[in-house]
């Protein structure tokens, strides 16, 4: 039988989340210009995020979390990001390595990592060097670096892949180690024109051990196989992998591209067609067509956005781990969504006029920001409709990441 109360208090949870990151729009649009000089998120934002409990969304109920669906997920971030780039990036790569924690780690490592004051997880999969030697009880990362680390400036622990090796040195698998943050040095290289307070710099290990239990398999976790033994009532940390890393990543691009429409709404009014009749610009048909064009690219992009996660949500609460084509389908979505929301960006910046390139203009940091966030690799649109289309043609796929 379904619990109706316990529905009931889900959404009034959702809904709750979703409206304290509303709240917090106008403060992060304030604080632009400072995100950007600092190259980082605030740390008094870093707070007041914390305090609404933001960064919790994946963290496990018994442990203090929140533990939302991926719709909320999408929900709440999008709204962090329609007030700062950045600051959604953040949160949202935060809060999906958090569920990497709780989804595929045993609950001794939950633990160690949840048990923890305001735990904040930063992630990369994939190392660009990465030297590991297998030893009694686990493994010694003799020197590893990890590019794009974002969040990191404001983590606590990391997860970070590395190759699983045998005793003799042979790579066999490609796992997943998690470690505290003072075991890992962050590089000051991010200097970047978008993204700049998302403090995605590189990481760096030299000589660390990590125990056995804290390393997991990636192939195995793409498969399903998730070591950290909820029940299947325990619906988030049931989501198939590789679809819940693709589609969080629409969250900030989603975000930006509404705070794009508002603030070319919010500006029409007092605006003309320079060197033409059109004194409004706001009554000239151009304009119509083009507003509507981007409205109904960032509708269907939602609407992508959307199936996808109520999909995730709803293969997890049926006990069965989603199949091939729909995890690869959802790696489309994704793609797909990310190019809706970019489009929509640049017609609206195509119609801003010269105004656009000032350095206080809001709309030209989202522009710069969403260039980024729309640029990343497991959701570029091309790799991603290559890749759907080669299955749908009944071609082998040209990654494993599905």
């Amino acid at each position: 039988m379904i619990n109706e109360n316990l529905i009931k208090d889900k959404t009034n949870e959702a809904e709750e989340l979703v409206k304290r990151a509303t709240e917090l729009v106008p403060q992060l649009c304030s604080q632009a210009k400072e995100i950007d000089d600092i190259r980082r998120i605030p740390e008094g934002t870093i707070e007041v995020l914390k305090e609404a409990g933001l960064f919790k969304l994946t963290i496990p109920k018994i442990f203090g979390g929140h533990q939302v669906n991926i719709r909320t997920f999408i929900d709440v971030n999008s709204e962090i990001a329609r007030g700062n780039g950045s600051a959604g990036w953040v949160t949202t790569l935060t809060n999906v390595c958090n569920w990497l924690v709780a989804a595929l780690f045993p609950k001794d490592v939950q633990q160690e990592v949840f048990g923890e004051a305001n735990a904040r997880t930063c992630g990369v999969l994939e190392p660009r060097k990465c030297e590991v030697r297998r030893v009694e009880g686990g493994y010694v990362i003799e020197y590893g670096f990890w590019g794009f680390g974002s969040g990191s400036l404001h983590a606590n622990w990391a997860a970070l892949g590395i190759p699983i090796v045998d005793e003799e040195g042979k790579m066999i698998d490609n796992g997943l180690a998690i470690l505290p943050m003072e075991d890992v040095e962050i590089k000051d290289d991010w200097y970047t024109t978008g993204l700049r307070g998302s403090g995605s710099n590189s990481l760096e290990v030299r000589n660390i051990f990590i125990p056995e239990r804290r390393v997991i398999s990636v192939s195995k976790a793409i498969n399903g196989e998730y070591q950290s033994g909820y029940s299947k009532e325990e619906t988030l940390y049931h989501s198939a992998l590789v679809p819940v890393l693709a589609l969080v990543l629409l969250s900030p691009p989603l975000g930006m591209a509404r705070a794009a429409l508002e603030l070319f709404l919010d500006k029409l009014p007092n605006r003309k067609i320079q060197y033409t009749w059109h004194n409004s610009q706001a009554e000239a048909t151009v304009t119509h067509l083009k507003v509507a064009e981007a409205a109904m690219k960032i509708d269907s992009a939602m609407l992508h956005i959307y199936r996808a996660a109520d999909d995730i949500d709803r293969w997890a609460a049926s006990g069965e781990y989603m199949d091939f084509h729909n995890r690869a389908r959802v790696r489309m979505d994704s793609g797909y969504a990310v190019r809706l929301c970019w489009e929509a960006i640049d017609i609206l910046a195509s119609e801003s006029g010269g105004s656009l390139i000032a350095e206080n203009n809001l709309l030209s940091q989202i522009i710069r920001d969403a260039r980024g966030a729309t640029n990343h690799g497991v959701i570029v649109p091309t790799t991603n409709l290559e890749l759907y289309g080669r299955i749908l043609c009944g071609q082998e796929p040209n990654t494993v990441l599905i």
